[in-house]
């Protein structure tokens, strides 16, 4: 990870679509340089009153098996005839290894947070990472700026705008 600011987003929906529509919008800030996203998950409470969590850092357990039947089919064209037998139990391995490797958001905490959901509701949590402002200092900085950047506390940064604003 970069200098770059990194900032925790929660943001709640009543639309059951619109947290996927928003991790769609940062995918699109992603790829545009702007963020780098470090994490995200989408809750979605659907109609019957059914939770369903959607994390772009976890491993599905298709992916693990299909990694793990590449794997094990590699292995097996070393070792011989019984390729596809070690193909199929890489795959199964791969599968459950992704089922219990929980590389971002803790499964409980995402859980807890779907509980106050209301049916036909959504919320993306993200973790992003304010990437353009490391271009923006690079750029000052080539036009012979010297630059020096700091994180302001909520506070402060209210206090700024209230002073800024016009009397």
């Amino acid at each position: 990870m970069s200098s770059a600011p990194v900032e925790a987003v929660i943001a709640v929906f009543d639309d059951e679509n619109a947290a996927d529509q928003a991790l769609s919008e940062l995918k699109t800030a992603k790829w545009e340089g702007l963020i780098g996203i470090e994490d995200a998950a989408v809750l979605r409470r659907d109609e019957d009153n059914k939770l369903h969590i959607k994390e772009t850092g976890d491993m599905s357990g298709k992916k693990g098996a299909a990694i793990g039947a590449v794997l094990g089919g590699t292995i097996g064209l070393i070792t011989g005839p019984g390729a596809i037998l070690v193909g199929g139990a890489g795959a199964l391995i791969g599968g459950l290894a992704a089922k219990l490797r929980d590389s971002g958001f803790s499964d409980e905490r995402l859980e807890k947070l779907g509980e106050g959901l209301t049916p036909g509701s959504s919320a993306i949590v993200s973790i992003i990472e304010h990437k353009w402002v490391n271009e923006l200092e690079k750029q000052l900085a080539e036009a012979g700026a010297d630059v020096a950047t700091e994180i302001l506390s909520e506070q402060i940064a209210a206090q700024l705008q209230k002073e800024a604003e016009p009397a």
